[in-house]
């Protein structure tokens, strides 16, 4: 399989592995931040209107803002361990897109068919080619050859049947949004 359609690649550093983590969280964990920025709102709420000491509602305020903050934080702890575990020995990683299947090569090398795609996903910098919550393959748009973002975004959506999404906000999440995230969290085990 020599000749690939498309190639793209990721050499990866911190900053790469800690944006991978953010967006497998993004994408597999949304219930999970919606419940701690509803617990964390709800202690924001409690620290205001307790009949409780000034050193309660301090506690109580403080718990519920850096809940509020952090809503990635389990990403950020997981992408800390993988590093930590790494000893600083980040791959390159190379990606062959042929016919039928992706070739990938890096850390050792292997075929993986379209069909076990199961999301593919974009931020501004990086593609997400996703098979499972524990599986995901990280590229550089800007590596993508030949350099034609908008055939090759075609070309995977024809080839695993699925389409590009954009990871959202809280704040401008929709109903379906909404329903997809619960429907992962159901599917987790």
């Amino acid at each position: 399989m020599a000749d690939y359609l498309y190639r793209a690649k990721i050499t990866h550093t911190e900053k790469t592995v800690e944006q991978l983590y953010k967006m497998q969280y993004y994408v597999y964990e949304k219930p999970r931040m919606i419940l701690r920025a509803v617990i964390g709102f709800g202690l924001v709420v409690a620290a205001v209107a307790a009949a409780i000491p000034t050193w309660g509602k301090a506690l109580l305020l403080l718990l519920g803002a850096w809940l509020l903050v952090s809503r990635d934080f389990p990403a950020a702890v997981r992408a800390d361990r993988a590093l930590s575990e790494r000893r600083a020995k980040l791959p390159d990683m190379s990606y062959g897109f042929g016919s039928d299947r992706v070739h990938l090569s890096g850390e050792g090398s292997m075929d993986l068919p379209y069909k076990k795609l199961t999301r593919l996903v974009e931020d501004r910098q990086y593609l997400y080619l996703f098979v499972n919550r524990n599986s995901v393959c990280m590229m550089e748009k800007a590596s993508v050859k030949p350099d034609d973002i908008m055939a090759f975004a075609k070309f995977m959506e024809e080839k695993t049947g699925l389409t590009w999404r954009a990871e959202k906000s809280f704040l401008s999440m929709s109903i379906y949004d909404l329903r997809q995230a619960f429907k992962d969290m159901r599917g987790k085990k």
